[in-house]
């Protein structure tokens, strides 16, 4: 078995190109980045020393790395305050990002792909949205197809709740763990020996 860790919105950085187009006030914001996660992402790294591991330096604005780079919303609304010459050399920066991050993954995965490899990814969500308060501490998403997302989601709430007993903790919330992301496509690339499970960490604890 190996386990991997990847925390894709981890910074709330831009690159110098696309500065201008975003508010600063934004910056600091759940839009930006996932608040919180890094920190977690980091110790969990000291912790479990993963055989693998990396994190996005970017902003999800330039490009949403737990996207696929063909869904709308990879390319936050920011690039339309750029004219359409800069927006475009930005958007295939942002596009070569994209795809070094995850060549890096798919590489690990391929060159282990007679191993298990179990996948964390760290995030964390905004309390409230859109006037809507998120009642949870922390999501576990998975796929429910798949026996073995499902034993090891089993695994790490009881974990979670012999640690932390008061933490209530739900599956696929809140979000559902086979929406569009890096998890669901290094599922069907890899199949079932690739273990994709992403942690989801309300941002309350952080704010």
């Amino acid at each position: 078995m190996k386990l991997m860790l990847t925390c894709e919105h981890a910074s709330n950085r831009l690159p110098a190109a696309f500065k201008k187009a975003v508010p600063a006030d934004v910056l600091k914001t759940h839009r930006a980045y996932d608040i919180g996660a890094v920190h977690v992402f980091r110790k969990l790294v000291k912790f479990a020393k993963p055989e693998f591991y990396c994190e996005g330096k970017y902003s999800r604005l330039f490009v949403d790395l737990n996207r696929t780079i063909t869904n709308k919303s990879a390319f936050s609304e920011y690039y339309e305050q750029l004219d359409k010459a800069t927006a475009s050399k930005v958007k295939a920066q942002a596009t070569t990002y994209w795809n070094e991050y995850r060549t890096v993954i798919e590489k690990f995965v391929k060159a282990n792909a007679k191993k298990e490899i179990i996948h964390l990814g760290i995030h964390s969500f905004t309390p409230e949205l859109n006037g809507k308060v998120r009642n949870t501490d922390i999501g576990i998403l998975y796929d429910p197809s798949r026996p073995q997302e499902r034993a090891y989601a089993n695994v790490i709430k009881e974990e979670i709740k012999r640690l932390y007993p008061a933490m209530k903790v739900r599956f696929n919330y809140p979000y559902k763990g086979t929406s569009d992301g890096l998890t669901t496509t290094l599922r069907k690339k890899f199949g079932p020996r690739y273990v994709g499970i992403e942690i989801e960490i309300n941002q309350k604890f952080f704010l």
